[in-house]
């Protein structure tokens, strides 16, 4: 019987993976029109398979049938109930919002809620992964790098008139009530679990150095041009606090059962020996806030040179002392 119980949690897991493989994949083909309904279908189904293999591997959980109807299994919404028991946990409040588009995108949902979903459905992508570890001691990053879990942007461009006019008044008003709430949910959130906020804003620097973007000014009409040289949604490329990114590559190298406490202080010899807070593809210092936001580069590379040697901050640390 416990055999028969491990076959099938193990059936159930590899055709979770696979699902959010597909998810992953459908979301970030840029090609794809179809691709949020396409993400939020296929993650649901991930999560479902990997809800239920969980409360079937702990049975004092609960059961996967209803009561009244043995023969059929409890719904997606009835499983989250069932492992996230605290309503206001982050990541079940996440997989309800990405349940409910799941649930309306059989109606007309428009290119405009992308912007919308998007900090939610990346989120729910790097969720996954962790429960998946954490459940399982799976990693889903034997199947997919490290990289690929950040979600591909493609929104749109329109602004509130032009979606108006474009598809009339009764799908413009829903996609402000989802707006409405979604903003006020992001506002209250202080996690990642919930969301990963992206905000795009500019501001005027003296410093040519501390530009993200260029641009030239010129009295002659004539001959005035505008040229952007490099452009970057900070929020976007640099979504990670130093905290959060410390979590998430020492959750990287738990998963290939290397334990480092990879505290603070450790995390800034790293960034020193190899100056990774001057390269603008691991930070971005916040001048105003004074804070530095991380990027997924980073997190890629500390978990890659850790994994090559386990030792490398000892190592760092006896050199200094030299």
């Amino acid at each position: 019987m416990a055999e028969d119980k491990k076959e099938l949690i193990d059936s159930m897991l590899e055709k979770s993976q696979e699902a959010f493989l597909l998810a992953i994949e459908i979301y970030n083909k840029p090609t794809i029109k179809y691709r949020l309904e396409g993400f939020a279908f296929f993650i649901c189904n991930a999560w479902e398979l990997l809800l239920k293999a969980h409360i079937i591997d702990k049975s004092e959980i609960s059961s996967i049938y209803y009561k009244d109807k043995p023969d059929r299994t409890i719904s997606l919404t009835d499983c989250v109930k069932k492992v996230f028991t605290n309503e206001k946990d982050p990541t079940r409040i996440n997989l309800e919002i990405i349940i409910s588009l799941r649930n309306t995108s059989t109606h007309f949902i428009i290119k405009a809620m992308e912007n919308i979903y998007y900090p939610f459905l990346q989120a729910n992508a790097l969720n996954y992964s962790q429960k998946l570890f954490d459940f399982f001691n799976l990693d889903i990053t034997k199947h997919i790098d490290t990289s690929f879990l950040s979600l591909a942007t493609n929104t749109s461009d329109l602004n509130d008139a032009e979606i108006l006019s474009t598809y009339g008044t009764e799908i413009f008003n829903n996609y402000k009530k989802v707006e409405q709430e979604t903003t006020a949910l992001l506002e209250n959130d202080s996690s990642n679990k919930l969301a990963i906020n992206i905000n795009l804003n500019l501001k005027v620097v003296k410093n040519k150095k501390d530009a993200q973007l260029t641009f030239a000014v010129t009295n002659d009409a004539d001959k005035a041009a505008y040229f952007i040289t490099k452009t970057k949604d900070i929020n976007t490329t640099y979504p990670y606090s130093q905290k959060k990114a410390r979590e998430l590559i020492m959750n990287n190298l738990k998963r290939r059962e290397i334990l480092i406490n990879l505290h603070q202080k450790n995390f800034d010899i790293l960034c020193k020996k190899y100056n990774l807070k001057e390269n603008e593809d691991y930070f971005y210092h916040h001048t105003i806030a004074n804070r530095y936001g991380c990027s997924q580069k980073l997190i890629d590379f500390v978990t890659n040179i850790l994994i090559e040697n386990p030792n490398l901050i000892e190592e760092i640390k006896s050199e200094q002392k030299k």
